[in-house]
């Protein structure tokens, strides 16, 4: 649950935050927040996980800040490497929260922060804050559509059945992506690829990959593409 935090950091001791997002000018405006409202320092900017890892090594920030667009199982990808490979960094996540697909696994991965885009200002910084201090922030919003769907008894979307190599390999399908395309970049055999694409047409009941991409956009896992 979220935790409210009255006091602010000190301005002497500012958090130091790397943010990753896909968007330029969304980067550009939560750095202006962030560094507007005080007590935290944005040292670097990047426009994905795998550019980020390389700067978190080299400049060791307190904490990653991810938002989450469009493919957002990149994001959750990135999420995992950074707690593999440099675990001293904490995450905290901003989703669309589209779908709670990837904010539920996002979670259970033990993520030290997740969001949802439309938090306040407040929230944003309460949640470094928190993270800062080694606790875990997850946004009411969040929390509450979390318990509900723990409560339920079927499963709110028909992709959580697909384990967590089964989505990539589903979502990487949505993108248009091959066979031979998504054995380059998940490391896998051709042939391990097509097993995993006949698993999840299984699951997800659906026979052809116009299907498969129609489901995920239903329920919320991919978002059209705005055409900007």
């Amino acid at each position: 649950m979220a935790r409210l935090i009255s006091s602010v950091v000190s301005p002497t001791t500012p958090i130091r935050v790397l943010l990753v997002d896909d968007l330029a000018l969304v980067r550009a405006g939560i750095r202006r927040l962030l560094e507007d409202a005080g007590g935290v320092t944005v040292i670097s900017e990047s426009g994905s996980s795998q550019e980020a890892m390389e700067v978190a090594r080299r400049e060791r920030p307190d904490v990653v800040l991810m938002g989450m667009n469009g493919l957002c199982l990149a994001v959750l990808d990135g999420a995992r490497r950074f707690q593999r490979q440099i675990p001293a960094v904490k995450i905290v996540v901003m989703s669309v929260d589209a779908s709670m697909v990837i904010p539920d696994r996002l979670v259970q991965s033990g993520i030290q922060g997740c969001l949802t885009k439309n938090c306040t200002e407040t929230e944003l910084l309460e949640a470094l804050q928190a993270v800062h201090r080694g606790e875990r922030y997850i946004s009411l919003q969040l929390a509450r559509q979390l318990a509900h769907k723990r409560l339920s008894a079927e499963p709110q979307s028909p992709f959580e059945l697909l384990t967590h190599r089964e989505l990539q390999v589903a979502l990487l399908v949505t993108q248009g992506k091959n066979t031979a395309q998504i054995a380059k970049s998940l490391c896998l055999t051709g042939k391990t690829v097509n097993g995993y694409r006949s698993r999840i047409m299984e699951k997800l009941g659906v026979r052809t990959e116009v299907q498969l991409t129609h489901l995920a956009l239903r329920h919320g896992v991919i978002e059209l593409a705005c055409g900007c």
